[in-house]
This record gives C-alpha cells, sequence and structure tokens, in this order.
C-alpha cells in the first residue's frame, strides 16, 4: 500500500509538473508571436499570440508569474497600435487591455512583500499602489519592464484614452467618453502629472451623464490648480441651476469672482442674480465694474440706465440711455425708454398742473412749463425711436400727444393717421 501511495504521490506531480511546463510554453509562443507580429506586421500572429497570452494568464500556475502580464501588455499594446485598421478592429479593447496588464505587470514587480496581492478595485490598495510607483526608491525584479512601461508605454496610453475619450464624447457615447477620460487620469497620476485635460473631459461627460455630483467633484479639482479659468465657475454654477439650487449657483459665481474679479461673464451672471432678486445698489457697482472692463457694450450702459431710471436717478439714467444710443444708433430700447422717462415726467408735472385752483394761477403756470419742458426733451428720443421702428404703436401714441401740446398741426395729423391705421 505504502508504494502504491508513493505512486499515486508520484502521478499527481507528474501531472502537475506537465500543466505548468505546457502554460510555460504557451507563454514563450506568446512572446514570439508578438516578436514575429513586430517583425512581420502579420495580424494572425498577434491574434496567436494573444490567445494564448489570456490562456496563460487565466490558469492558476502562471497567472501570477510577472512576464505573463508584460507579455500580455505588449501584444495588447501593438494591437493598440495596429496602423492596419482591419487588424486593430479585431481587438476593439486593446486600449483597456494593455492597461490592465501593465498594471498587473508593475504589481508583480514590486519588490515589496503584499504589493502582489493589491486589488487595484479598492481605494486604499490603489492608493497603496500609487504610492510605490511615485517613489523612487521602490525596487523592481525587472527594473527594464518597470522603465519600458513608465517611459515609453505609459505615456502612450494616456494620449491615446484622452483621444479616444474626445472621439467617444463627439458620438454621444458619455459612459465610454467618461471611463477612457478617467484612465487617463489614473494613468498620468502613477507618472506623477495631473491630467487636466482628462479631469476637464471626465467632468463635461459626468454632467452630459446628469451624475452632477461627480461632475462638482471633477470641477473643484480643476478650479483648485485654476484649469479652464472663469469657464469652469460658470459650468458649476450652470449645475446647480440644473439642480435647481440657486443659493450654490450664486456662491459658485462669487467664488469665481474671487479668483476672477474682473472677469464679464462672472460680474454679468451676479448682476443678473441681484436685479431679479431687487439688490439694486450692489447691482450698479457691479455694473461699474462690468462697464469699466468692456466700455464699448451699449446693452450695459442699457441696463444701467433701467436700474438708474427705476431709482428716479433721471440724470444718471439719461447719461446711460445716450451712452447706449452712442454706440448703437440702431437700439430702439434705450431710444424709446429715454423718451418715455421724460414723457412720463412730463405728464406728472401735466397732473400737478391740473389739481391747482383757480387761485393758484402761478403754480399751474410754473407745473405746465416744467410739463411741457420735459415733453420737448422726451420728443428727440422718441422721434429716434420711431425712426428705428415706425410701426411701433407706443412711440406713434407718445409722438401724436407731445405735436398736439406743442400745436404742431402737420406732425400731430401725421401720428394720428397713422395711430387710425391710415
Amino acid at each position: 500500500m505504502k508504494i502504491c501511495t508513493k505512486l499515486i504521490i508520484l502521478s499527481v506531480a507528474l501531472v502537475t509538473g506537465g500543466s505548468l511546463s505546457a502554460q510555460k510554453s504557451k507563454l514563450v509562443s506568446a512572446y514570439n508571436y508578438n516578436k514575429s507580429y513586430e517583425r512581420d506586421n502579420d495580424c494572425s500572429e498577434l491574434e496567436k499570440g494573444i490567445k494564448a497570452i489570456e490562456l496563460v494568464a487565466k490558469n492558476e500556475s502562471t497567472a501570477k508569474l510577472l512576464k505573463t502580464w508584460y507579455y500580455g501588455g505588449n501584444l495588447y499594446f501593438n494591437a493598440a497600435l495596429a496602423p492596419d485598421a482591419a487588424c486593430a478592429e479585431k481587438f476593439p479593447n486593446s486600449l483597456e487591455k494593455s492597461y490592465l496588464f501593465y498594471l498587473e505587470t508593475i504589481k508583480y514587480n514590486i519588490d515589496v512583500p503584499g504589493a502582489s496581492e493589491l486589488d487595484l478595485t479598492k481605494q486604499a490598495d490603489e492608493k497603496q499602489f500609487k504610492s510605490y510607483i511615485t517613489e523612487p526608491k521602490t525596487e523592481y525584479n525587472e527594473a527594464s519592464y518597470m522603465s519600458d512601461i513608465i517611459r515609453r508605454k505609459f505615456p502612450y496610453l494616456a494620449n491615446a484614452f484622452v483621444n479616444r475619450g474626445v472621439e467617444e464624447f463627439q458620438v454621444g457615447n458619455y459612459q465610454k467618453a467618461f471611463d477612457y477620460s478617467q484612465n487617463s487620469v489614473q494613468l498620468n497620476s502613477y507618472l506623477g502629472r495631473v491630467d487636466s485635460l482628462g479631469l476637464f473631459n471626465s467632468a463635461l461627460a459626468a454632467e452630459r451623464l446628469k451624475d452632477y455630483d461627480k461632475a462638482l467633484e471633477l470641477y473643484a479639482v480643476l478650479t483648485g490648480i485654476k484649469y479652464g479659468g472663469p469657464t469652469i465657475h460658470l459650468y458649476i454654477a450652470n449645475i446647480h441651476e440644473n439642480k435647481g439650487d440657486t443659493v450654490k449657483r450664486v456662491e459658485a459665481i462669487r467664488n469665481g469672482l474671487k479668483q476672477y474679479p474682473d472677469n464679464l461673464e462672472l460680474i454679468r451672471e451676479e448682476l443678473n442674480y441681484l436685479l431679479v432678486t431687487g439688490q439694486t445698489d450692489k447691482a450698479l457697482e457691479n455694473f461699474a465694474k462690468a462697464i469699466a472692463n468692456d466700455p464699448e457694450n451699449s446693452a450695459m450702459y442699457y441696463n444701467r440706465g433701467l436700474i438708474n431710471d427705476q431709482l428716479g436717478n433721471q440724470d444718471s439714467a439719461a447719461a446711460d440711455y445716450n451712452k447706449a444710443l452712442k454706440l448703437d444708433t440702431t437700439f430702439f430700447d434705450a431710444a424709446y425708454n429715454l423718451g418715455a422717462m421724460y414723457y412720463n415726467i412730463g405728464v406728472e408735472w401735466n397732473n400737478k398742473a391740473s389739481n391747482y385752483g383757480l387761485n393758484e394761477t402761478s403754480k399751474y403756470k410754473e407745473s405746465s412749463k416744467i410739463a411741457n419742458e420735459y415733453f420737448s426733451l422726451s420728443k428727440p428720443a422718441l422721434e429716434q425711436a420711431h425712426a428705428i421702428d415706425p410701426a411701433d404703436r407706443n412711440t406713434i401714441a407718445s409722438l401724436t400727444k407731445i405735436y398736439a401740446i406743442e400745436g404742431d398741426d402737420v406732425k400731430y395729423t401725421e401720428m394720428k393717421k397713422k395711430l387710425s391705421g391710415n
């Protein structure tokens, strides 16, 4: 019985040894197929090599061998670089596979106890893995493998991931765009670099996927490194608007203004908020900043004129309306509002005059005089508005009354006909 036991044990050992030998043979074949492809560019050699390495990588006896992952990474790397489009299409996931194989290569290459057992899907393990790679004193079992991956393979893969992410984004595949961009971000971090473009593309893709929390997280990183300038703060504000959070939207705009106090778009965004919420004093301060940065913008003067008009600051309002018209002679609203402002003041003084009694003749005359002065001031602005838009009925009606007050029968008749549609 003892002899039989020995024979059985020996038999098992021989079978196991044979299995290991067969797998190692496949590993050598995978290496040779890759070299053959690099020499002849025969896609069939690449196919054979990848088929062999996949079997080796799945076998327990060779799955922890450093060469298994390095040879596999090289095979998939060549598939990703394949100049023949028909050949490249046979390996649609070559970029990702190459990257994963190289990560495993590094894991088994790190000459530190426990490094090969790291699970890179776990945040803590991935952080530890990164610390090994970025530490110059880390030793490797095969230094040449590490040098090849870090200096040659990873920079190419990082660039390829970014480009692939852009391509997927452009055709609306936002999840793939996000994944490719994130691969680039992670890979560059192993190289000790911040991939600002990859972060930005990831954020855009996350936003399109409506994963707003992830997008905000990524945009926050970008604002920290000042990538994208004030535009990133506007993107953050837009996300909060989509989420219906006005408070955080305004907070994002104001955070942007802290970094970029002279940015016109951020100033405009805050202005809109201030106007909607009735914070006119603060709005006027911001208009001064905006106009200083964009002095040829007629809309800025017009909008500030509106606020001054509403506050009863007629001189300031008139100055802004006139400046807007000087910059844009076809600015109907600026011309009409200037005329309407003076016209309405004239109407107020006219009403005052009407309320005086028979014994208040001097007050009546004084109020009527002031009213007519304002009507006279309103006339050229309203005439300019009418010239810009001859069909506007409010302008025609106002001019009809002014001409009647002034006793200009010819123009009164002309406007009266236009008002009646004749």
